[in-house]
């Protein structure tokens, strides 16, 4: 038998099935712990997932290693006026917003974040909310959301962005919003972070390891708690510059470079 090396992203199959279609779970849930156990190595993107996969999975932990993403390395912030007039016009940009960049569906949380920025009308903050990304499943549901919260007039859809035009979004941002339930790793918030964008995030799964302290962490389930933090954060020019410096740190700890090394390694280590 030829020794394979497989790599797993997160346990959100198994922890998060509500949040995944029915064909995703009878055809990738039931292969994956075969696979798994039968490989020689397992990577995946972060110590909580590897955690997980080891719990979930019966994995020997000797055999699940974590090779951290990065963010591109072109991804940084863009300061160049004339790029950042041209994304705007090109997405009907308002002059203040949230930017969320990721898939669309139900495990992202995005319609408890649609309320909390209902909420935040009554401090007399005007940013709207831009959703940068495909639509996933059940995105019905966050179509209704903002229809019963009277938000259709500032929530943006852009659908799926090209890389070259997200430096200029994230830069353009006020706030980067990250509410996920559950991540293997999370890269759109050290993407924002490395194009200087400040990030309020989930303080969930991996979220907390990836980000450090350089985001704003909140339980994702409470939504009064986001609200404050929204308010606290987009009243506060002097902390977001603040946390834009820690970002860029964070996002620099990060790379592609030594992913692929490590990865190499890991192979290495199988075909010997």
């Amino acid at each position: 038998q030829t020794p394979f090396v497989i790599t797993i992203h997160d346990a959100s199959l198994f922890i998060y099935s509500h949040c995944h279609p029915r064909t995703r779970l009878l055809s990738i849930r039931l292969a994956l712990p075969f696979v798994a156990r039968r490989a020689a190595a397992v990577i995946t993107v972060s110590e909580h997932a590897r955690q997980d996969l080891i719990r979930i999975l019966g994995l020997p932990p000797e055999k699940v290693h974590v090779v951290y993403a990065a963010a591109p390395e072109h991804f940084a912030p863009v300061c160049d006026a004339h790029d950042l007039a041209s994304v705007r016009r090109k997405y009907g940009l308002p002059a203040q917003f949230l930017l969320y960049v990721g898939t669309l569906e139900p495990r992202k949380n995005l319609r408890r974040l649609v309320r909390a920025m209902r909420q935040i009308r009554q401090y007399g903050l005007p940013h709207k909310l831009v959703l940068v990304g495909a639509t996933g499943w059940q995105i019905e549901e966050l179509y209704r959301e903002i229809e019963a919260q009277e938000m259709k007039d500032d929530v943006l859809f852009t659908g799926y962005v090209p890389d070259e035009d997200l430096p200029a979004l994230f830069s353009l941002a006020t706030l980067f919003v990250f509410p996920s339930l559950y991540e293997g790793f999370g890269l759109p918030p050290i993407e924002a972070m490395a194009c200087g964008a400040p990030v309020l995030s989930s303080n969930r799964s991996s979220l907390p390891e990836v980000c450090g302290d350089a985001a704003y962490l909140v339980n994702p389930e409470d939504e009064e708690e986001l609200v404050d933090a929204l308010v606290a954060l987009l009243s506060d020019g002097a902390r977001r510059a603040e946390m834009t410096a820690r970002g860029l740190k964070r996002a620099g700890t990060f790379s592609w470079r030594r992913a692929a090394r490590e990865t190499a390694s890991i192979y290495r280590s199988v075909v010997q």
